[in-house]
């Protein structure tokens, strides 16, 4: 009795995660002449966890197929030699002259001695720049596989009025993987205790990473706390890339914890006392539209309850001071291909990977549609 019984467990729970297995965006037409994941590394998105040389070969594929629409950019090397990338998807339009284009990003940025006029200019040409970047944290594990998916999404979708208009009025920069030895790392336990089948049990051997874990980079400091200090070289290439731009909506993906749901702005209190109104409005306006999306499809979200903006070293709080409208997005973790919470749903990571791409692509929109309000 003991064979049947687990081969109905093992039928059951393959069943139950199947049923997880939402669509990336629904309806949606996709050029076959744009690679996709399965194509390059051998899996689908949400399929298995993508390794950081098989993110960065993504990268390179998705530029060789479409190389009037992107360009690839190492802004650094982690301390294990690993080569930081961010993404630069637009128009070809914008692609030619992103020389100039950066140029007067920073001159609006900075407007000591620009003439109203040129000013006036400057916004009515410039496109609106959403910097997305992911996984700081390399244990938290989906946005690198999001962030793929949004690279694709924007490169291979026809016909899609959201994506048309990020690519008319918007730049945007996706860096897949910020802390790409940390990813390594949780990679490699994770892959010593995983069984045939993934184990969504909280305990299971997969999950146990045991110390130091893969949240820091090789010399395990958090990353998320070093945007004022800039002792790691991955967090000065990324400032350093950053200030080249003046990004002004920027959205920090992160992980929490499996029984949790998906948290997105405005933030908790405190708030930092030097983030302005007009922040705080956008912040409330990319939220509302992240609900919005998010209702339609029937995703469970919260705001406000936890995650505030007062330190001002995080990955969304040091956007915010150099005028960003900036924002943490939390996913909870299956920390691993599937996650038995404790009410016993399943929580798969197909499911946190299109949860995530929900929200970074609705908010690049979002920025697109009111390019011209933000920019102002």
């Amino acid at each position: 009795m003991i064979v049947p019984l687990v081969l109905a467990l093992v039928v059951s729970q393959s069943a139950a995660a199947a049923a997880q297995k939402p669509e990336l965006s629904p309806g949606t037409r996709y050029d076959p002449k744009v690679p996709t994941l399965q194509q390059v590394v051998g899996h689908d998105v949400g399929e298995k966890i993508t390794t950081p040389d098989e993110i960065t070969a993504y990268l390179k594929a998705l530029v060789a197929a479409d190389p009037a629409r992107t360009r690839l950019v190492e802004y650094a090397r982690s301390w294990q030699g690993r080569p930081l990338h961010v993404l630069i998807v637009g128009s070809p339009e914008r692609i030619t002259h992103l020389d100039q284009l950066k140029a007067d990003l920073r001159r609006l940025a900075d407007p000591r001695g620009l003439s109203a006029a040129d000013a006036d200019r400057l916004v009515k040409e410039l496109p609106v720049v959403t910097w997305l970047i992911h996984s700081v944290h390399g244990n938290e594990i989906t946005s690198s596989d999001a962030a793929l998916a949004e690279a694709y999404h924007l490169l291979a979708a026809r016909e899609n009025p959201g994506v048309d208009a990020i690519l008319r009025d918007s730049i945007v920069l996706i860096d897949p993987l910020q802390n790409p030895d940390g990813r390594a790392r949780f990679i490699a336990v994770n892959s010593l205790g995983v069984a045939a089948l993934p184990d969504p049990d909280p305990v299971a051997a997969e999950r146990d990473e045991g110390w130091p874990g893969g949240r820091s980079n090789h010399y395990l400091f958090d990353m998320n706390r070093d945007w004022l200090a800039l002792s790691q070289p991955e967090t000065r290439g990324r400032v350093a890339f950053a200030l080249q731009w003046y990004p002004h909506v920027v959205a920090d993906l992160h992980e929490m914890g499996g029984d949790s749901t998906y948290y997105f702005a405005p933030p908790a209190d405190p708030a930092n006392p030097f983030i302005t109104p007009r922040q705080f409005e956008w912040l409330t306006r990319v939220g509302r539209e992240n609900a919005r999306r998010f209702d339609e499809r029937g995703f469970p979200y919260f705001v406000r309850e936890v995650f505030d903006s007062f330190y001002p070293g995080y990955g969304e709080s040091w956007p915010i001071f150099q005028g960003a409208v900036g924002m943490t997005f939390e996913q909870a973790s299956p920390r691993g291909l599937v996650f038995r919470r404790d009410n016993d749903t399943l929580l798969t990571y197909r499911q946190g990977v299109v949860q995530h791409f929900t929200a970074a692509i609705a908010t690049a929109e979002t920025a697109a549609r009111h390019r011209e309000a933000i920019l102002r």
